[in-house]
C-alpha cells in the first residue's frame, strides 16, 4: 500500500512540473515583448514630451524676435529636472533643430512615431 502512495505522489509531482514548465514556456516570451512594448511606449512618450519643451523653448524665442529652435536640450526645459531619454540605453531623446521633430536616438523602428 505505501508503494502505491509513493508511486501516485510521484505521478502528481511530475504532473505539477510538467504544467508548471508549459506556463512558463508560454508566459516568458510574452512576459519578454510586454517589456518591448512597454520601453517603446516610454520613448514614443517621451518625444512628445520633448516637442513639447521645444514648442514652449520656440514659442519663447518668438516672443523676442527669434524664430529657432533651441540648439540643445537643457534640464531646466523641463518640469522634472531631467531630460527624457530613450529607455534602452538611456541616451536623451534626439531632435532636429529645424522642424523641432523629435525622434529615437537609438533609431529603433518600434520607437518612431507615425504622422
Amino acid at each position: 500500500m505505501k508503494r502505491g502512495k509513493l508511486i501516485m505522489i510521484a505521478k502528481m509531482t511530475l504532473a505539477i512540473f510538467f504544467i508548471i514548465s508549459l506556463l512558463s514556456a508560454v508566459a516568458i516570451p510574452k512576459y519578454l515583448n510586454l517589456n518591448k512594448q512597454n520601453e517603446a511606449n516610454q520613448c514614443r512618450d517621451n518625444q512628445i514630451i520633448v516637442e513639447t519643451a521645444l514648442a514652449c523653448a520656440y514659442a519663447e524665442s518668438l516672443a523676442v524676435g527669434s524664430n529657432q529652435f533651441p540648439e540643445r536640450l537643457t534640464p531646466d526645459m523641463f518640469e522634472d529636472g531631467k531630460i527624457p531619454t530613450c529607455p534602452v540605453h538611456n541616451v536623451p531623446i534626439a531632435f532636429d533643430q529645424t522642424t523641432g521633430h523629435a525622434y529615437c536616438p537609438n533609431h529603433i523602428e518600434a520607437h518612431s512615431r507615425s504622422f
